[in-house]
């Protein structure tokens, strides 16, 4: 039997990190090396236990050797600025020895939550029990979805080639499945299925202030879920955008469903060059004074 994952494969990193007020105070005192440093230190937490790295001899050694011209007196001391700064948690540090930070176990939860086993050991968690039974919902969900497919996959692999063609279409993602309809399709099909499509899937079929358009499906909701806002992809229009960069900020600052849908919309989509990047910063330069976020975003992109 297989070991179970823990790490990750990547991270998300934000473009002003950098210039984050913290990160800024660390490099005024030791230099350009510590944001390697730092970066490294990041990788090797979310590769490692995904949401923390136990902190001892080993670690800094290793920590030294994959980086040039750093002294180990030197990570320790930029380690511990970091600590003392605020970028890590310095109550689990000093009582466990671990580094580890609230933004950085949200991440983990936001990208591992379609695992089945992405939990956070209660001693070293950070985040409150609302927002830890937020993402496990999301789990239990996509799971049902998933088993129900494994499911019809099982059953087809028990009969001839035929099923086992139909179970992988099954299998296959919804855009696979309306590509193959459209290529079956003439001139004239291909471009009003091309259009519904389109429709579907860039806007929501209920708008979040109650107009009267959209399917008959969702006309008796009163409000845009989290799954409605996950289901939204941007238009193919050439437009350089950042999407996933906006959803996961709108997610991490904790923007309700129907705020979000209103600033991806007026943001196109996370389109480059719009304030909402700016917005961004300001929220976090501003060390949670700004308690609102998405009406702060809100009135900076009308």
């Amino acid at each position: 039997m297989g070991r179970i994952k823990r790490g990750l494969d990547y991270f998300p990193m934000s473009t002003s990190f950098m210039h984050d007020r913290m990160v800024r105070r660390i490099m005024r005192r030791e230099g350009d090396s510590a944001f390697a440093t730092l970066v490294e230190t990041l990788s090797y937490i979310y590769a490692g236990k995904g949401y923390y790295i136990s902190v001892g001899d080993e670690f800094y050694e290793e920590l030294v050797d994959s980086l040039y011209s750093t002294e180990l007196d030197d990570v320790k001391r930029i380690i511990s600025l970091s600590v003392e700064y605020g970028l890590f948690d310095v109550g689990l540090f000093r009582q466990y020895n671990i580094l580890t930070s609230a933004d950085i176990q949200r991440q983990y939860l936001f990208i591992t939550k379609r695992r089945s086993s992405a939990l956070i050991e209660p001693d070293y968690c950070l985040l409150e029990s609302e927002e830890i039974t937020s993402y496990r919902s999301s789990q239990s969900g996509k799971s049902s979805t998933d088993d129900s497919l494994d499911s019809e996959c099982a059953e087809a692999l028990n009969g001839d080639a035929d099923h086992k063609t139909a179970c992988t279409v099954t299998s296959s993602s919804d855009s696979v499945t309306m590509e193959d309809e459209i290529a079956t399709s003439g001139t004239q099909n291909k471009r009003k299925q091309i259009k519904i499509n389109q429709n579907k899937v860039n806007h929501l079929p209920n708008p979040p202030q109650g107009g009267d358009e959209g399917g008959k499906y969702l006309k008796s909701r009163t409000a845009v879920t989290q799954e409605d806002i996950d289901c939204l992809q941007p238009p193919c229009d050439g437009v350089q955008r950042n999407f996933q960069g906006l959803t996961d900020n709108l997610r991490l600052y904790k923007v309700p469903p129907s705020e979000q849908y209103a600033i991806i919309l007026k943001s196109n989509f996370g389109a480059i060059g719009n304030p909402v990047w700016k917005g961004f910063n300001t929220i976090r330069g501003s060390n949670g004074k700004i308690r609102l976020p998405g009406h702060y975003l809100l009135s900076i992109i009308n």
